[in-house]
């Protein structure tokens, strides 16, 4: 005897209709603004630093399979040494055979200012070489809750002898503000 699927089908289309609509009564909030990472690569207060990579290989920043870890301070202005607003904290491995590509898993934790508590998560390829680099912005909490969109990110200083540069990262990304109730 054959089973019949009708009320599966039914309920699955019931569930998918409500969800819909949830949706539909929550409001997305565009939000826009630019921060600044200061990353150090050398010296006293290394931010950013190779972990691993492929047997025999430098563990530079070009090379397949070197993973770097990061903790780079953000800051609203991009001078050194400007009051920091959280951290950008996370990975970076290089995927590309040519050394040209990496994958980011960054989570931006703020900790003081309006977005303290809250916290962005960033994960995609980068095109590490290119002037302006774009990665999907996938989640976020707090103020940023449910977040999606992108950043642009550039090089705006860099020292070399010192293994300094200021990386400007520029948001552009919807939220979800749920309706009050009570």
């Amino acid at each position: 005897m054959a089973k019949n699927h009708i009320p599966s089908i039914l309920i699955l289309c019931l569930a998918a209709s409500i969800s819909m609509t949830l949706l539909l009564c929550v409001e997305a909030k565009r939000t826009k603004f630019t921060i600044y990472f200061q990353d150090y690569a050398i010296g006293p207060n290394t931010t950013f630093f190779p972990i691993a990579g492929l047997p025999g290989s430098k563990l530079n920043f070009t090379d397949f399979g070197t993973c770097f870890v990061t903790d780079d301070a953000i800051t609203a202005i991009p001078n050194e040494g400007a009051p920091v607003m959280g951290r950008a904290q996370g990975i970076y491995v290089v995927t590309g055979m040519d050394g040209k590509n990496l994958l980011v898993i960054l989570s931006l934790v703020f900790t003081s200012g309006t977005y303290n508590g809250s916290s962005i998560e960033i994960q995609g390829t980068s095109k590490q070489f290119d002037l302006t680099r774009e990665l999907p912005v996938i989640a976020g909490t707090g103020k940023f809750r449910l977040a999606r969109g992108y950043i642009n990110s550039d090089n705006f200083f860099f020292d070399p002898e010192r293994g300094y540069s200021v990386i400007q990262v520029n948001f552009g990304f919807y939220g979800i503000i749920w309706p009050l109730v009570h």
